[in-house]
């Protein structure tokens, strides 16, 4: 019976040991919860750019264009409206 006490107290002491040499795995604290859903929320945002082509004209895309200058519009879920920009200059002649 004392062995059978001792090998489940061992075992148990073991994976305790483990447990704390390897982080801590399944476990994290309240501060780290929040980061995580916080990133995971800020990666599920919807995320639409704004930018001019080579003749000026405005394009709206859901990929970066490349080789350009872009801006990164925040839409609202409760508004179905893209906020416009400023007119483009007038082409060189």
């Amino acid at each position: 019976m004392r062995l059978a006490v001792a090998i489940v107290g061992g075992l148990v002491l073991g994976a305790a040991l483990g447990w704390w040499q390897l982080g801590h795995p399944g476990y994290e604290t309240t501060e780290q919860k929040m980061a995580r859903v916080e990133a995971a929320r800020a990666a599920a945002e919807p995320k639409v750019y704004r930018w001019r082509d080579r003749n000026g004209v405005l394009q709206i895309t859901d990929q970066p264009p490349k080789g350009r200058k872009y801006e990164v519009v925040k839409l609202q879920e409760d508004v179905n409206v893209i906020p416009m920009s400023t007119p483009a200059p007038e082409p060189a002649k």
